[in-house]
């Protein structure tokens, strides 16, 4: 009998550990932020929340609707930030017209 507890504890520990490692990495989250400033290859960010963070920029990180060749203080942006705070991707928003409090001009 004490066998059998011993097998169930062992293989009870075992299963849950087999299922982790063989889950998919989880799903890069998207945040939404204005940009604050560049720090090395860090760009400091806060979330709309309020909540500031770094995220790290590398040559593989697809930056797309940037206008200067660079993200500047004030861009306002749509992030795919991983878990080890490394940017997947960078969005550049660009407000519309009728969102930004000026008139539309109409043709």
């Amino acid at each position: 009998m004490a066998l059998l507890f011993a097998l169930y504890f062992v293989f009870a520990s075992i299963v849950p550990a087999a299922a982790q490692e063989s889950s998919p990495a989880t799903a890069p989250a998207a945040i939404k932020a204005d940009v604050m400033y560049w720090e090395g290859n860090e760009l400091i960010v806060k979330e709309f929340s309020g909540h500031e963070m770094r995220l790290i920029v590398t040559p593989d990180t697809k930056i797309e609707g940037v206008v200067a060749g660079r993200l500047k203080t004030g861009d306002k942006i749509v992030a795919q930030v991983g878990e080890d705070r490394r940017a997947r991707s960078i969005v550049v928003q660009v407000p519309d017209a009728e969102s930004s409090g000026s008139p539309a001009r109409v043709r």
